[in-house]
């Protein structure tokens, strides 16, 4: 291990989010000791539960949770006895784990427990997406309800997409809830969520900005933290204040001269692409830390709602959410070797990037395409080093402290390596 003087100074306001998440998946298991109808859901579909009423999981919410709180290995071991294949997506395997520490009987944390829904909403943009669905049907019987989320190739894709898109809302989706619940769908709920969301979204675009500082005053794992408030929160109303909370913290961090890493800020500034290894940030923060690294930016946790003023849906609640989704978070298209490189210069021409470190998961393929192409096109472009590490989100047993550190080493190497070629040429 790395010896360094580098400290983190971690931000307060991000603190406030574990209370948050807690309360919400305890909500989800009161509700349904109560007797009220709950849902799973996985991609851009939990919303629409809410605005019915419905207490709603939201698989990658769900996984993240488990994996912070290292209760996720245990569930995959169970998920593995039951016979998954652990080279499957390890957010469907910890699911899959649950529901047969449900259907067994076999002990799992308290805190962690999932209570089975009454309907499964999938928003099908993996192939795992369909798997997870037939798995819990064949396995328990559970009523679902698949979203196809065609992957653009180019912007032209968009309209035809988004139109295909809210025929299945309307006309499958919907209509689904409404047998499921008994009620008709509230469309002043949705769109009030919508609104929410807006705000929510315009104050962390607010916040986003601070990373453009230097000295860094928080970094991407404070953002990713802080993902919850408009992925499975959303429309809550303490969504907006906590982000207000976290943009005053950072002005007056800014105003103080106060960095992410003291004492006197970061040495690198580092691009982290990919997914976000959940169960790992403080392993991966702790190797970073000790060399002075930051990481500062990435697109999986911006991508979310970047164009929030995009939002209004006094129009049509239901296709303006659907148009955000794609034409205005990009989401696929950036993650696309199609559209990638262009979000990729503006990430390291607006917040300084040092080098780029990419998240290859084991488990999630979607995720993964054209990293080599990407890496390749920035080096050229800019010279700007680059590294790969092989790994997953949550899953221990695909982390490898060795490979790490000599990637980071090398990358730290190369860096250096730039700055005292490019000290030379002035």
């Amino acid at each position: 291990m790395w010896k360094s003087e580098h400290k983190l100074n971690r931000l307060e306001s991000t603190r406030l989010i574990g209370p948050m998440v807690d309360n919400h998946w305890a909500q989800l298991r009161e509700a349904k000791s109560k007797g009220e109808k709950i849902a799973w859901a996985s991609g851009p579909s939990f919303m629409y539960p809410y605005a019915i009423g419905m207490k709603c999981h939201f698989m990658a919410g769900y996984a993240s949770y488990c994996a912070g709180r290292h209760a996720a290995d245990r569930i995959l071991e169970i998920a593995e006895a039951d016979g998954e294949l652990r080279d499957t997506c390890s957010y469907h395997r910890l699911h899959m784990g649950m529901s047969a520490a449900v259907r067994e009987g076999h002990e799992v944390r308290e805190d962690v427990i999932l209570p089975m829904p009454d309907l499964m909403i999938s928003g099908r943009f993996c192939t795992e997406q369909s798997h997870y669905n037939e798995s819990l049907y064949r396995r328990h019987g559970i009523r679902h309800v698949g979203i196809e989320h065609p992957s653009p190739r180019k912007e032209e894709d968009f309209p035809r997409i988004e139109a295909y898109l809210v025929r299945q809302i309307n006309e499958i989706l919907i209509p689904t809830l409404e047998d499921v619940c008994g009620k008709p769908f509230d469309y002043e709920k949705f769109s009030e969520i919508m609104w929410v969301l807006k705000k929510a979204c315009l104050v962390r675009n607010e916040c986003w900005e601070f990373f453009k500082k230097k000295p860094l005053p928080w970094t991407l794992w404070d953002y990713a933290v802080s993902l919850a408030p408009v992925i499975y929160l959303m429309g809550k109303p303490e969504t907006v204040p906590y982000y207000e909370k976290v943009r005053d913290e950072l002005a007056e961090r800014v105003e103080k001269n106060i960095p992410a890493i003291g004492p006197d800020g970061e040495k690198y500034r580092i691009m982290w692409d990919g997914w976000i290894p959940w169960a790992f940030l403080s392993r991966f923060l702790g190797k970073l830390l000790s060399r002075g690294a930051a990481p500062v930016c990435g697109r999986y946790p911006w991508e979310f709602f970047p164009n929030p003023e995009f939002i209004d849906p006094e129009i049509d609640p239901i296709r303006n959410f659907v148009q955000v989704w794609y034409s205005g978070m990009r989401l696929f298209y950036h993650d696309s070797p199609y559209g990638a490189e262009e979000i990729f210069s503006e990430m390291i021409e607006d917040y300084s990037i040092d080098g780029i470190i990419m998240f290859s998961s084991k488990t999630c393929r979607l995720w993964n395409r054209g990293q080599l192409d990407l890496l390749s096109i920035m080096e050229k472009k800019y010279g700007i080093p680059s590294i790969i590490i092989e790994g997953d989100m949550i899953d221990s047993t695909m982390i490898s402290d060795a490979q790490i550190d000599t990637r980071l080493e090398a990358l730290f190497e190369m860096i250096d390596g730039r700055r005292k070629r490019s000290n030379h040429s002035r």
